[in-house]
C-alpha cells in the first residue's frame, strides 16, 4: 500500500510538471507580463535628425514601471511609431521639449490628437521647453500657435477629450542653475538645465525614479558640456544626440550646433554615467559607427549603443 502511495505521488508530481511545461511553452507572454517591470524604460520613437533617410525625427517615450508617462521631443514620424508600437498614451501627461527645431517638435499637434482620441477623460498636460530668442518663439507661444484660440489647429481642443495645457518656459542662459521641474509624491523627479545649440535655445533633462536616472542631452554644441556633465552626474543612462563625426569629418558649421564623439566620450567619463545611447544619428555617423564608438571609448569605458527606431532600453541594471 505504501508503494502505491509513493508511486501515485510521483505520478501526480510528473503530471504537474508536464502541465507546467505546457503552460510555459504555450503562454510565455503571460509569464513575461508577471515579471517585475523596470523602474524606467526608454522607447525610441525616432532616432534620426532633419534629413530624410529612413529614421523618424528625434523622439522618445519614457515608461515608468510599465506605463508610458513622459514624451521627450516629438519629431516627424513619432506619431507613426506610436501607432506601430501600439503604445498606450492614457498616462502620458508630461512633454519635455529640448528645443523647437522641426526635427524635434513637428509631430506635437499629431500627438495631442492621438492622445485626445483615445482618452477616457479630460487631459491635463504639463509641457516644458526653452524660452524664446531670435527666430525661435518661447515654448508657451509655440504651443499657442498650434492649438491656442487663434492657432493653426484650434479645433484640436474640440476634437476628442477636453485638454488643458500648462506650459512652462525654461531659462536658456548657460549660467542658469539646474532646476527641478517635476517632483511627484511617487518619487518621479525631472530636472533641467540650459544647453546651447547654435542660435536655437535648448535645454537638457534628467529623469529619476526609484534610484534609476536617465538623461537626455538634446542637440547641443560643446560649449554646453559643463552643464551636461553636471546634469548627468552618475546617471544610469545618458542619451546623447550624435550628429557629427570628429573634426574634420563633418561640415565645419555643424560643430557650432553639435558635439563630436571625442568630446561626448570625455563628458560621459567626467559625469560618471554608466552607459550611453547615441541617437539623432546622421547618415555619415550611421556609416562610421565603429570609428564613432572607438572615439568615445577612448575616454568612456562603459557600453555605447546606437539607437534605432522602436528600440526599447531599460534605464537601470
Amino acid at each position: 500500500m505504501q508503494v502505491y502511495k509513493e508511486s501515485h505521488t510521483r505520478t501526480s508530481v510528473m503530471k504537474s510538471l508536464i502541465v507546467l511545461a505546457l503552460f510555459v511553452s504555450v503562454f510565455p507572454s503571460c509569464l513575461r507580463a508577471n515579471l517585475a517591470k523596470p523602474a524606467l524604460e526608454v522607447v525610441v520613437l525616432g532616432s534620426g535628425g532633419p534629413r530624410a533617410f529612413g529614421r523618424a525625427g528625434s523622439s522618445f517615450i519614457v515608461v515608468v514601471e510599465g506605463r508610458p508617462r513622459i514624451l521627450v521631443d516629438v519629431g516627424p514620424g513619432a506619431f507613426l511609431r506610436i501607432g506601430q508600437l501600439n503604445l498606450d498614451l492614457e498616462n502620458v501627461d508630461t512633454v519635455l521639449l529640448t528645443h523647437l527645431h522641426i526635427d524635434h517638435s513637428a509631430d506635437l499637434a499629431s500627438f495631442f490628437n492621438a492622445r485626445a482620441l483615445t482618452s477616457d477623460g479630460p487631459i491635463v498636460y504639463r509641457i516644458f521647453g526653452p524660452d524664446g530668442e531670435g527666430l525661435f518663439p518661447k515654448t508657451s507661444r509655440f504651443v499657442d500657435l498650434l492649438v491656442g484660440d487663434s492657432g493653426a489647429f484650434t479645433y484640436q481642443k474640440t476634437f476628442g477629450a477636453k485638454e488643458t495645457f500648462a506650459v512652462h518656459d525654461l531659462p536658456i542662459n548657460l549660467n542658469s542653475p539646474q532646476t527641478k521641474i517635476v517632483d511627484e509624491s511617487s518619487g518621479l523627479v525631472v530636472e533641467e538645465i540650459a544647453t546651447h545649440h547654435g542660435d536655437c535655445p535648448s535645454v537638457a533633462y534628467r529623469i529619476a525614479y526609484k534610484g534609476v536616472v536617465v538623461v537626455f542631452s538634446g542637440d547641443m554644441d560643446a560649449s554646453a558640456l559643463p552643464n551636461l556633465v553636471q546634469l548627468a552626474k552618475n546617471a544610469d543612462l545618458l542619451i546623447f544626440n550624435c550628429a557629427v563625426l570628429d573634426p574634420p569629418g563633418s561640415p565645419s558649421q555643424l560643430y557650432d550646433l553639435h558635439t563630436p564623439p571625442k568630446k561626448i566620450g570625455e563628458a560621459a567619463h567626467q559625469s560618471g554615467v554608466k552607459r550611453m545611447l547615441l541617437s539623432h544619428l546622421a547618415p555619415d555617423v550611421e556609416g562610421q559607427q565603429t570609428a564613432v564608438r572607438l572615439s568615445i571609448q577612448a575616454s568612456f569605458a562603459g557600453p555605447v549603443t546606437f539607437a534605432s527606431d522602436t528600440l526599447r532600453v531599460p534605464a537601470g541594471k
